[in-house]
């Protein structure tokens, strides 16, 4: 059975990478080896962390429309666990998608929601894509935030994780394996990286980091590099030392697709 990977650069070459494999998904999560605790991310606002994404195998197949959700006038979101304080950082970005969403975000206290959001402290963040969080049972999470802390976390770091994960539950995707994106990748490095830290082979690699999605699946017919959904790419990885940073706000496009695909 074919499984589909998601993998995303890490600004730092100390980082290691495990796969988990949790039924019909593969998730990459993502870890920081300490003296004290060899596998526990810290909490720094200089490396940034990275998001998993979790989709359904056959997602690729499908095509775009299944990943969005239909016949319904609001996402209902449902916290689990966590502090007030916590609690009320992802209210207020998450609700920021609502000024141009037809289909708005809604906090409930108790009840069936279709959105789940955990803070367990694993550091690891991650999210359901679109509808496929309908497929999860009431008392599991769709969407976890591992490395938040409210003394510690800064604004810029809530506002950039909390609008990319709720990007990922409106249906949208990571950016820079868009079709429409020119990256000028400089391969040998990139091989050469992942070989020497992770083992892997030019095909593994190919599938991870330059296999580009289908039309069906993009987020936008245009390729944005500054689309919250994008994933920073450093100058080492590029022939033409072009980059992407950190995006930390909503794009243009970002507000312009929501609102066509939920008007």
């Amino acid at each position: 059975m074919s499984r589909h990977w998601c993998l995303r650069w890490i600004p730092a070459s100390n980082f290691f990478i495990v796969p988990v494999v949790l039924a019909a998904t593969v998730v990459i999560q993502t870890t920081v080896p300490t003296r004290a605790q060899p596998f526990i991310l810290w909490q720094t606002e200089t490396i940034p962390r990275t998001c998993t994404e979790i989709i359904p195998v056959s997602l690729e197949a499908a095509g775009r429309d299944r990943l969005f959700w239909k016949n319904k006038t609001e996402l209902r979101v449902r916290f689990i666990n966590g502090s007030q304080a916590l609690r009320e950082q992802v209210r207020t970005y998450a609700s920021v998608w609502n000024q141009y969403s037809g289909l708005p975000f809604v906090f409930v206290e108790g009840g069936v929601s279709e959105i789940r959001v955990s803070f367990l402290p694993d550091g690891t963040t991650w999210s359901y894509i679109g509808n496929a969080a309908q497929n999860v049972a009431q008392d599991v999470p769709t969407m976890n935030f591992g490395w938040f802390d409210e003394h510690t976390t800064g604004p810029v770091e809530f506002r950039r994780v909390i609008l990319h994960e709720f990007g990922h539950a409106l249906g949208l995707i990571h950016e820079h394996q868009s079709p429409a994106a020119a990256i000028n990748w400089n391969k040998i490095a990139v091989y050469q990286y992942y070989f020497d830290h992770f083992g892997w082979s030019h095909n593994k690699v190919n599938e991870n980091i330059f296999k580009k999605y289908a039309t069906a699946l993009t987020q936008f017919t245009t390729y944005d590099p500054t689309s919250i959904m994008h994933y920073p790419i450093p100058p080492e990885f590029t022939n033409d030392n072009s980059h992407v940073d950190w995006n930390s706000s909503l794009s243009a496009q970002d507000k312009q697709f929501v609102r066509h695909i939920y008007p």
